[in-house]
């Protein structure tokens, strides 16, 4: 597969498990102040998709396209595998393990583990960007606003506002702000979570404008690479035509000094021939 597709696939990929990263923590806190058991079965599926995903990148563009020994790649990339088991799928949606949080903190802490490994990996070729305009500082912020927020918003507004009756509707409120979508289904009643809102919105807002610079130079350093690229094609074309008009050059040089050596001989002949 083309480099560019591939880069393409493991920046969804990478975002898509960034998500996951965050879906994690957020189902961590909604074990500690309670969290509907739908949303665990909705978090299994898509644990699952991730895995398909990321096994899917495994097999087609670690190992398929890789020229190395196969056995010894795969022992080296092992976390790859781990990545690709869903185990909250497995332990939420087939055996029901709800009850058994010890167990569930070490899936999670090991599904931690392998995701930020496989995260490292997949924004090899795709970090350079973020990291010139601080996007990646700026993801890590915006996710840390999210997580904080919508916790401190349920535990300000829980009990006050009839509309966030679970963790859920404090995540999906800090959702609608951060996107300055604003539904209005839910609003914040308390001081504080008012707040809390005017700042995600803040940290929304600001996020989308640093996407949006990060896009733009990303696509202008692209055009850049291209153009320097056909600049160089057609030095190196001219240069190599410059080349080939002075092989010319030289070899009309010596056809000219032949003819003139052949002149000169004819009129030694003439002259002999006079005589």
């Amino acid at each position: 597969m083309d480099r560019h597709y591939k880069v393409i696939f493991e920046a969804l990929l990478s975002f898509l498990i960034i998500i996951e990263i965050m879906f994690l923590v957020l189902l961590s806190i909604g074990f500690a102040v309670g969290i509907k058991p739908d949303s665990i079965y909705s978090f299994g599926i898509w644990d699952l998709i991730i895995c398909i995903i990321i096994l899917f990148d495994f097999v087609f563009f670690r190992i398929i396209g890789n020229t190395v020994n196969k056995s010894e790649f795969i022992r080296e990339n092992w976390v790859y595998i781990i990545a690709s088991i869903p185990l909250f799928f497995i332990s939420f949606n087939i055996f029901h393990l709800l009850d058994y949080k010890i167990i569930i903190g070490l899936i999670g802490i090991l599904r931690l583990y392998a995701l930020l490994k496989v995260l490292k990996i997949t924004t090899q070729n795709v970090r350079k960007y973020p990291q010139k305009t601080k996007l990646d500082y700026a993801t890590f912020v915006l996710l840390l606003v999210l997580i904080i927020g919508s916790l401190l918003f349920f535990l300000v507004e829980r009990g006050v506002n009839p509309e966030v009756t679970s963790y859920e509707s404090a995540i999906w409120y800090s959702l609608v702000s951060m996107t300055t979508t604003g539904y209005g289904d839910i609003v914040p009643i308390t001081l504080i979570g008012q707040i809390i809102g005017v700042i995600m919105i803040f940290s929304g807002m600001g996020y989308v404008s640093l996407v949006t610079a990060t896009l733009a130079f990303s696509f202008i350093e692209i055009f850049r690479k291209a153009s320097n690229k056909a600049s160089n094609k057609l030095g190196k074309t001219a240069e190599r035509l410059e080349s080939n008009l002075d092989s010319h050059d030289k070899k009309i040089d010596e056809v000219l000094k032949k003819m003139e050596q052949l002149e000169k001989k004819i009129d030694e002949l003439e002259k002999s021939n006079n005589k």
